[in-house]
């Protein structure tokens, strides 16, 4: 399953009016596609257009990150960069920390890469437990540990300063990598937390980004800092990608420097957090007993359903109804969470998804 893949409740979803950021996006695309001279007929330095860089490079300041335009190299997308993360710092049977629960998209590369796994408890509201971590690493010769401080799929945890600093003395002290999945940074409403790169001074840490959650799927463009290992990182991407399309990193550059992107931002955060609202509103009516978790940033909440409910068994029950959703299956290799379910507010609450979310308790018997 791919990265922007879905199991999350969709029946009937209607389509919505396109967002005025969008088509301000889609013009800076297009003229920076108009501009064009004759450097269409060549390939784009493998880092990335520099103009794009800068940009990024002025939002990471925003989140206490002071990146140089240098540190950063132009990807496909997040989960490119979490795999040129892991070619760079581990070989094949090479042992990773994950937080469990945690992305499936991120499991799925552990097993492309022939990697071994090991699954750190995470909480539902501040994410990895790196007290439990710190014991792991008495037991296991860990090379890299992947982690999303702020707002983690499929809970929307954030952690905590305290456990971040420890998280870097910990990487500092066995010497391993930490793979920063910071794909949902930028969505908080309430604030926008801090990269962990903010407090990564030995430079142990590897930050990976994309524009794929909050503003686009279909630009395919996300970025990665590589720490210790960029210069091996760029080499990656020149070997397996060559280059990334330049008029599109022009074009979003433009929307990032004349401010249409943070206005888009703005007016996201305010329509998640209203859905988030909504959903949870609607979570309140079930007549079963539930726990749900209300994140202030990220697409999703986590919610855990009575014991005895399989949410794979619900999940085929759901499916012939015409309704999809995620089983907390997908994101552990060991078989927890059966009975719990991640649940979507990335989409406006039309009457169709209600009505499905609403039949759902009628199929957990």
């Amino acid at each position: 399953m791919s990265r922007s893949a879905a199991f999350d409740l969709l029946p009937g979803s209607d389509k919505n009016e396109v967002p005025a950021g969008i088509v301000q996006l889609n013009r800076s695309i297009s003229r920076a596609l108009r501009r064009q001279r004759g450097d269409f007929q060549y390939y784009d330095e493998p880092a990335g257009d520099p103009s794009l860089r800068q940009q990024i490079a002025l939002r990471a300041a925003k989140r206490g990150w002071q990146a140089e335009v240098d540190e950063l190299c132009i990807t496909s997308g997040c989960q490119q960069s979490l795999f040129l993360a892991l070619m760079a710092v581990c070989q094949k049977g090479d042992v990773v920390a994950v937080e469990a629960p945690g992305f499936y998209g991120v499991l799925q590369l552990l097993e492309q890469l022939r990697l071994q796994v090991v699954e750190i408890p995470a909480s539902a509201e501040t994410g990895l437990d790196v007290g439990a971590f710190e014991q792991t690493l008495q037991r296991w010769d860990i090379k890299a540990c992947v982690v999303s401080p702020s707002f983690a799929t499929p809970t929307g945890a954030s952690m905590p300063l305290h456990s971040r600093v420890h998280l870097i003395e910990l990487a500092e002290r066995h010497d391993l990598a930490i793979i920063e999945d910071d794909i949902y940074g930028e969505s908080g409403w309430l604030v926008v937390p801090d990269t962990l790169k903010a407090v990564d001074h030995p430079n142990r840490v590897i930050h990976c980004s994309s524009l794929s959650k909050v503003l686009s799927r279909d630009l395919r463009l996300g970025w990665i800092s590589g720490g210790r290992w960029h210069d091996d990182i760029v080499r990656l991407k020149l070997t397996s990608q060559l280059a990334s399309s330049r008029f599109i990193q022009r074009g979003v550059a433009d929307f990032f420097a004349d401010g249409g992107y943070a206005a888009y931002l703005r007016r996201y955060r305010q329509q998640l957090q209203q859905q988030r609202d909504q959903l949870l509103d609607l979570l309140g009516t079930w007549p079963v007993p539930i726990r749900a978790t209300s994140p202030a940033g990220g697409l999703a909440l986590w919610l855990e359903l009575p014991e005895q409910v399989d949410t794979i068994k619900l999940y085929n029950r759901a499916l012939d109804e015409g309704v999809v959703i995620t089983p907390g299956e997908l994101f552990s290799m060991s078989g927890k969470f059966s009975n719990c379910l991640r649940l979507s507010f990335a989409h406006p609450w039309t009457r169709a998804r209600a009505e499905a979310l609403m039949r759902l308790p009628s199929l957990m018997a």
